[in-house]
């Protein structure tokens, strides 16, 4: 199974106070944004977004959660478990894919995800 980081959540209940932290830490490029669903910014290299700043204010803010490219959303998910993987999440569609989110046996978390293509 070949799989690549291809976009970054960071969660946040300041989303326009992480916006700017992370601006003035490493200089990145932000945006802020208001009508993507629960998204209310962007870390963007040159035009185009790699991480969205999610709005949220659950129990556990504050926290990067890495989407990684698979071929078939089903497929990865039950080896995930069969490897002592937990679904947190179960599939969902977002702006640009569907993704399943998992934990690892140790608890991290990471998004199973499938871009939308014409077939879709």
């Amino acid at each position: 199974m070949s799989a690549q980081f291809m976009w970054f959540d960071v969660t946040a209940a300041n989303p326009d106070e992480t916006r700017e932290f992370y601006a003035a830490l490493f200089d990145w490029t932000t945006a802020p944004e208001t009508s993507a669903g629960p998204y209310r910014g962007w870390l963007v290299d040159g035009e185009q977004p790699w991480a969205g700043i999610v709005h949220t204010d659950d129990s556990l803010p504050g926290r990067w959660l890495p989407y990684v490219l698979v071929e078939d959303l089903d497929t990865a998910a039950r080896r995930a478990s069969s490897l002592g993987a937990t679904v947190v999440r179960d599939r969902t569609d977002g702006p640009a894919g569907t993704s399943i989110i998992i934990a690892d046996p140790g608890g991290a978390q990471v998004a199973l995800f499938r871009p939308f293509t014409v077939q879709d």
